[in-house]
């Protein structure tokens, strides 16, 4: 019994296993691999028991020695949670931090940078709708069909040597289960009530189906989610009063009361995708990929003006892939293409991509050698005057991984960019990593990133319209690209029972780019037309970020398994000396798992979020502490419930500004079905 409880968490969180090969297990098979498992951790070095990622390197490599600081959120757990978007799946990763713009929608940050210096990725290939959508964006975060996880690799520290722009913070990268060998799928449904303000249910449900077209040949994945959220009140009522101290009417002459607002707005999320995977031969493998989503906001708002948060993102995306795994070494080919369309607006945004790249390995040295072109085009002509904008990139890199001795590997690479308007940018990286035991892992490094400003920054024909309609924005065809150096140094101590890593950081960022305005802030012109004051992005703050990460876990004898995070963070602009908004100083996460039985798992999770600036106000920290359990009922079948911020901790009050909004106590119950 003692086996089978301990196995049973080691075979969540070690490598992904006949899963990653394409098999499908019954509850026999996995009860006895589990077993297997706990039979021979024993005999077994840490290393062999570490999940196995891709994202630090291009290559394979154990997560606890891959060059880089990578955490792996496995699948299998996160059917344990109610996950309606990425943020819900690694907010509780060291190094995270949730940050958002109005109506609660949420943003990652990874080690305090931006949430824009964060890239999603979906198998490697990147989730980009900034452009169309570019305030408040939170339509990348829950583009996640849960059904379809094998696991979430979180890439901490700068990555732009590897991925170029947008990978000055880190990477997150979603891999998606293959395709099976046998007929098999799953269906999962969740729903959540809040207990307390009004309404706010969500229900959510996905399905997943992969199996064999033509035997050994040709297979096909079909995938789809449906979320929807409610609109959910978390404020008490009376009417909205505005600076003048009078009522707040909508457009209809209907007055505004407090309990109509949107503390979290209401969201309906729909996803479909289908892949069909081609093995020509046991060295090659081919993927033709389509899918498409729709996604929507709604909800009534008021931040100096009444307002409607209605927003609709079409999202339609094809991928055609080749890897081949040769004598000497493996290769990856892939194009894709993604179309992002607006609602009302009609703004389309399209990303074209053709990537490649080959690993190489040869004595001690492991050679990944690549290559992208991406093609960016914006239409817009609300606020083009040409109606629209378009970029281009191009980029080599190379990349050296050599094994010095048996304890130590170094690693170094450089990126090649070409861009448009910025012509050529070198981005170099450096990293080493020493195990002197199988269970003590020491490495550090430098890492260097750079982002190109977005186009609405850089065109010159660009205005959009902001301040809720009081101002415009222009485009400035002078910024610079903001650019960073990262510096880690991390150590830790796995047996496999228990562990801990310390890892210690600093980003130094350049040309942070800013568009000062607002109070005290003079525009740069007048629109003649409306009187309107027009504004303009500039390159003006320099931002240094350092901070300590600590984690650790251990197994608690036969009956379950401890674990924390802690992240203390001090985020400051360089120019002033002033705090950055957002960014808490300490984030603590901590959880405990209870095996109570074979079929039966509880837990109870608890973050805490500290002191963090917003403008001139000091926000209070806060706790939120979950609890649940998962029954498998049978091999088939499994439930899960529980109660989320269970003493009912609030972020929704207006007048606290906190940059996201955390729902009150919430039930939430769900079911699996496996066949």
């Amino acid at each position: 019994m003692t086996d089978r409880r301990r196995a049973r968490w080691r075979f969540r969180t070690s490598t992904a296993g006949a899963a990653k090969a394409g098999m499908t297990l019954s509850g026999m098979a996995l009860a006895g691999m589990m077993m297997s498992v706990a039979a021979e951790a024993q005999e077994r070095k840490p290393d062999e028991l570490d999940q196995m990622v891709v994202s630090a390197t291009r290559t394979e490599e154990a997560a606890r020695t891959a060059p880089a600081s990578v955490t792996v959120v496995d699948g299998a757990q996160l059917k344990s949670y109610p996950v309606s978007d990425l943020t819900e799946a690694i907010r509780d990763v060291p190094g995270i931090s949730l940050t958002a713009g109005s109506q609660g929608r949420r943003q990652i940050s990874i080690r305090g940078m931006d949430p824009s210096f964060t890239l999603i990725l979906v198998d490697g290939k990147r989730v980009n709708s900034t452009e169309a959508v570019f305030r408040h964006n939170d339509f990348d975060i829950g583009s996640i069909p849960v059904a379809a996880i094998d696991r979430i690799e979180v890439v901490r520290g700068g990555m732009s040597a590897l991925y170029g722009s947008e990978a000055m913070g880190g990477v997150i990268n979603i891999i998606t289960k293959p395709a099976s060998k046998i007929w098999s799928g799953s269906v999962d449904l969740g729903f959540d009530m809040p207990t307390e303000g009004d309404r706010g249910t969500e229900a959510r449900a996905s399905f997943y189906l992969s199996g064999p077209v033509v035997e050994e040949k040709l297979a096909i994945t079909v995938t789809g989610t449906f979320d929807r959220r409610e609109v959910w009140n978390g404020q008490s009522g009376g009417s909205v009063i505005d600076g003048d101290g009078n009522p707040v009417e909508r457009p209809d002459g209907s007055v505004v009361d407090r309990a109509d607002l949107a503390t979290l707005e209401g969201r309906e999320d729909y996803q479909g995708r289908v892949k069909f995977t081609l093995t020509p031969g046991d060295d090659q493998t081919i993927e033709a990929e389509f899918g498409r989503s729709r996604q929507s906001r709604f909800g009534e708002y008021y931040i100096s003006n009444w307002g409607d948060a209605d927003a609709v993102v079409v999202r339609e995306d094809a991928a055609l892939s080749h890897e081949g795994r040769w004598g000497w070494g493996t290769t990856q080919l892939r194009a894709y293409t993604e179309v992002s369309k607006t609602g009302e607006d009609g703004i389309r945004q399209e990303n074209r991509v053709v990537e490649g790249n080959a690993a190489l390995p040869f004595d001690r040295h492991t050679l990944v050698v690549g290559g992208e072109a991406r093609w960016i085009e914006l239409k817009s002509g609300g606020e083009f005057t040409s109606g629209g904008a378009e970029t281009d990139a191009q980029a080599l890199y190379l990349q050296d991984e050599f094994r010095l001795t048996d304890t130590v590997k170094l690693l170094a690479g450089a990126r090649l960019d070409e861009d448009k308007y910025f012509g050529t940018h070198v981005t170099p990286r450096g990293y080493a990593v020493w195990t002197p035991t199988p269970a003590v892992t020491i490495k550090g490094g430098v890492s260097t990133g750079f982002k190109a400003p977005t186009l609405r920054q850089l065109s010159p024909d660009s205005r959009v319209t902001s301040c809720r309609g009081g101002c415009y924005i222009d485009g400035n065809p002078d910024l610079k690209p903001e650019e960073s150096v990262n510096y880690e140094l991390s150590a830790g101590y796995d047996t496999g029972d228990w562990g801990a890593t310390v890892t210690l950081f600093r980003n130094d960022i350049e040309n942070l780019i800013d568009t000062p305005r607002g109070s005290g802030v003079d525009p740069i012109a007048y629109d003649p037309a409306t009187g309107n004051g027009i504004y303009r992005p500039v390159n003006i703050n320099e931002a240094r970020i350092e901070g300590i990460e600590a984690s650790g876990y251990a197994m608690l004898w036969d009956w379950g398994r401890a674990s924390a995070n802690w992240t203390w963070l001090d985020a400051r602009n360089e120019m002033t000396g002033a705090v950055l908004d957002n960014r808490p100083k300490h984030v603590l996460n901590g959880k405990v798992d209870w095996f109570v039985s074979d079929e039966v798992m509880a837990y109870t999770r608890a973050t805490y979020t500290g002191r963090q600036r917003s403008g001139t106000l000091t926000l209070d920290p806060y706790t939120l502490v979950d609890v649940g359990a998962d029954w498998q009922i049978n091999d088939a079948i499994s439930v899960r419930g529980g109660v989320l911020n269970l003493a009912d901790t609030s972020t929704g009050d207006p007048d606290d500004d906190y940059a996201y909004v955390e729902r009150g106590r919430t039930v939430f119950v769900g079911a699996s079905a496996r066949f």
